[in-house]
């Protein structure tokens, strides 16, 4: 038997190297992802160092062969142990560690120079192997959090089986006492026994990477998870489209819930096809801007949805790799309700409430374009002052309505009368502003004025009530008058004011002022 214990011993020293290099490969691939991996990898390198001292017994001194022999690989037992506590992140002391590892090189030392004692080295071997080896087992299989258990269940196992082979090994020598010396010469069980922890070694080294597999996977099944909630949960619709043919990979509920498509109705087909983009030309240039790298983001374009209803979104792409397959992902906010209330708060900013003609601001706006339309063109502008007379009259004896009733009808007459490229605007109160583009003398405006006037003395019914209303008018041009609007708004408010000093109802260009 003696050969055949040795041939073990060696082949455990082979064993033992091939799953150093194993943890060697995992470890350099993992390391910037684990820790604890290269305390594993030690505890592997001091177990196999300490096969090697086993294996020359006999060529080297006893304290070599058996007493550091035995250390390192109990030494090797508590590395493994610190290390899938690093790897779980649940490291912890175990100072209590140090105590037996102490008692236990001293005993080795004292049945080996002592008291030479294979059968006691090979109990107190076996009791520190239960003692660790079921640390490691109680760890993995009690004190690890949840979603860890799992992926150490296998390696507790192996642990588990170390330290019952170790207790079967124990009461086999109590029951039956090795009266050899000599290792190599011990029986044929305990040759059974090496070819255990053999095979158990193996699994161990296996188990070890089954672990940092599991957990990989595991980490990338979560990644997958949160990217597939985020890509879903999204409140923007987000649409995968393939580079090599343009059709669409994959769609999130955002993308349902904006255009009403639902995803077997538009993966695998092109947005041609489906009529998605409104302008095709958007749907190009961008994709191909996205191709080249370019920076894509929030470019506004309009999308059909399903119901047909044209919507404005904010676009932004890039490229990105699927499935090994190149796509570009594409994201869109709808803003087609944002647009609408900024439309209407620009309009509210703009336009009089109550008759919804232009206000000061946009008229002013206007102004500054009209004069410089006329400049080019070589024409006129009339900048016309209108003030109704005797508001306060009807608002004294027919209500405030009444009063409101009469500017609004005067807005829409003047918006009836005068051309779209006209501006009518409410400055405030009864105070009316007129801008008429394209004149070429100061007799057109002289006709107009003449409509407006016949125009707004029409008697109407307002509030029930039977009104006539007349108004006064002051008229400046540009740029005979005056460049500037304030200056020209100015003068012909001068004058609205001569005409209402002279009676009312009528009007009157600055150039007439005494």
């Amino acid at each position: 038997m003696e050969i055949d214990i040795k041939t073990l011993v060696l082949l455990c020293f082979i064993v033992s190297l091939v799953n150093n290099c194993l943890m060697l490969i995992v470890w350099r691939s993992y390391k910037s992802f684990y820790q604890g991996l290269l305390v594993l990898l030690i505890g592997l390198l001091l177990q196999t160092i300490g096969s090697l001292l086993v294996s020359q017994r006999g060529m080297i001194p006893d304290l070599l062969s058996i007493v550091l022999s035995n250390v390192l690989i109990i030494c090797g037992a508590l590395f493994i142990l610190n290390g899938l506590e690093r790897f779980f992140l649940q490291q912890s002391r175990r100072i209590y560690n140090y105590v037996l590892m102490s008692v236990f090189s001293v005993a080795m030392i004292y049945f080996t120079l002592v008291n030479h004692n294979l059968s006691a080295r090979i109990i107190c071997i076996s009791i520190i192997t239960i003692l660790i080896y079921g640390q490691i087992s109680c760890f993995l299989l009690r004190s690890l959090r949840p979603n860890f258990r799992p992926i150490a269940r296998f390696t507790a196992l192996i642990a588990l089986a170390c330290s019952v082979i170790s207790l079967l090994r124990i009461i086999k020598l109590v029951l039956f006492p090795v009266h050899s010396s000599d290792l190599f010469n011990s029986g044929i069980v305990d040759t059974i026994f090496m070819i255990a922890y053999l095979c158990l070694s193996i699994m161990l080294t296996v188990g070890f990477m089954l672990m940092v597999s599991l957990r990989s996977l595991g980490e990338v099944q979560t990644e997958k998870d949160k990217y597939i909630k985020t890509f879903h949960s999204s409140p923007y619709a987000i649409i995968l489209t393939k580079v090599s043919d343009g059709k669409i990979y994959e769609v999130n509920d955002g993308f349902v819930r904006i255009t009403g498509y639902q995803p077997k109705e538009v993966i695998g087909r092109t947005a041609p096809e489906i009529g998605l983009w409104v302008s095709e030309d958007d749907q190009t240039a961008i994709l191909n801007a996205a191709i080249r790298g370019d920076d894509v983001c929030e470019r506004e374009t309009k999308f059909r949805i399903k119901s047909g209803e044209i919507i404005t979104c904010l676009i932004s792409a890039k490229i990105i790799n699927a499935s090994n397959e190149e796509c570009v992902v594409t994201s869109a906010s709808d803003i087609t309700e944002i647009n609408r209330i900024k439309e209407q708060l620009e309009n509210i900013a703009l336009h009089d409430t109550l008759t919804g003609l232009p206000n000061r601001h946009l008229f002013f706006d206007r102004a500054r374009i009209a004069f410089a339309n006329a400049t080019r063109e070589k024409n006129k502008v009339a900048v016309i002052s209108l003030d109704v007379d005797s508001l306060k009259f009807i608002n004294d004896h027919w209500g405030h309505v009444a009063g409101d009733q009469v500017l609004i009808s005067i807005g829409d007459r003047l918006s009836a009368l005068l051309r779209k490229g006209d501006t009518i605007s409410r400055f405030g109160g009864d105070e009316f502003v007129i801008l008429l583009t394209g004149i070429m003398q100061a007799a057109d405006v002289r006709i107009i004025t003449q409509k407006i006037l016949e125009s707004l003395s029409v008697e109407s019914e307002i509030a029930g009530n039977m009104i006539k209303v007349t108004v006064s008018l002051g008229i400046a041009l540009y740029p005979d008058n005056g460049n500037e609007i304030d200056t020209l708004v100015n003068k012909s408010d001068k004058a609205l004011y001569a005409v209402k000093t002279h009676g009312r109802n009528g009007f009157k260009f600055f150039d007439e002022l005494e």
